[in-house]
Formats: structure tokens, sequence, C-alpha cells
């Protein structure tokens, strides 16, 4: 839960400074970091990227020796409750909100598609080193965290909207810690 509030607060002062600048207005400063349900199109498209994150996700999974998904935080192996559960799913959400609706639209705006979403998908990254220091042994996880990352800001990028992204983020993690436990 803490990390889906910290997540979303430079969200929260993004809107609230840009709805009161000169041209401002909460609606499209919402629209800018892509504060929106998304179209019916836009869930197809996230339910497409289902399968190679899924796919990906596993493979990386089965790569990492068993005893490290063991480690007290390999956070993809404590799927042992509905508390924990609800962890996951509250901070892909949160991620989704930061990382591609707020930075990931920002950077694309300046920069455009290719390299804003590299850079968001670098800082995306950057967080997720930390497995790193559990152990060495989970880098699998790495390239598909920056897959994910990657593919995820494609998907805001054409819908205009982080929560398909973010559903599809959610169903990944979960399926992913049931796959782990």
């Amino acid at each position: 839960m803490a990390e889906f509030v910290l997540f979303c607060i430079p969200t929260v002062i993004y809107l609230t400074v840009q709805s009161r600048g000169e041209n401002g207005s909460f609606r499209s400063a919402m629209t800018r970091a892509g504060v929106s349900w998304g179209s019916v199109s836009a869930y197809g498209w996230a339910t497409c990227l289902l399968v190679p994150l899924a796919v990906t996700g596993w493979l990386a999974i089965a790569l990492v020796p068993p005893e490290v998904l063991e480690l007290p935080g390999a956070s993809i192996a404590q799927l042992t409750s509905i508390g924990a559960a609800i962890g996951v799913m509250l901070r892909a959400v949160g991620e989704e909100v930061f990382f591609r609706g707020l930075l990931g639209g920002v950077l694309i705006r300046r920069l455009g598609f290719g390299w804003g979403n590299l850079v968001q998908t670098l800082i995306f990254l950057v967080p997720h080193l930390a497995l790193l220091l559990i152990d060495a042994r989970l880098w699998p996880l790495v390239p598909v965290q920056f897959a994910a990352g990657w593919l995820l800001g494609w998907l805001r990028y054409q819908t205009g909207s982080f929560a398909p992204g973010a559903a599809a983020h959610t169903i990944t993690n979960v399926a992913a810690g049931f796959l782990a436990a």
C-alpha cells in the first residue's frame, strides 16, 4: 500500500500544479498524465500483451533456482495470502500511474516516442535492479522487466491511458507470483 501511495504522489502533485497554471485545466492535465479508463480497444491491446509478458515472465522464473525464489525480499515468491496479492496489484497500478502515466507521458511528449519510452523504461528498471542485491541469480527477471516496461510504455503511447497497462501489469504480476509459489 505504501508503494502505491508513493508512486501516486508525484502524479497528484503534477495534476495540482498543472491545473492551476495559466492555461491549464484539470481535464487536460489528466489527459497528459494518462488518467482515463481507456477504450475497449485499448484493453484488447493489453490482452494481446498478456501472452508475451506471461511467457517471458514464466521463462525467467524457470531460470531462477527454486531456493532463490524463497529468499526474503524476492517478492514474486510471497503470494501466499490475499493481502500479499492485493499488495502486488497495488504496486503494479502505482508503477503504471508513475512510470507510464506521468513519467512516460512527459518524456514521450518532450523526446518523442523512441527516446521517451526508452528513458522511461530505463528509469522503471532502476528500482527493480534491487532484486540483484537479494541474489544475483535473480538476473533473468531484469530483461523481462525491461521488456515489460517498454511494452507497457508503448501501450500507454498507443492508448493515451495507463489503465490498460495497469490491468496487464497487475495480471502478469499476480500470475508470476502464483507460478513462483
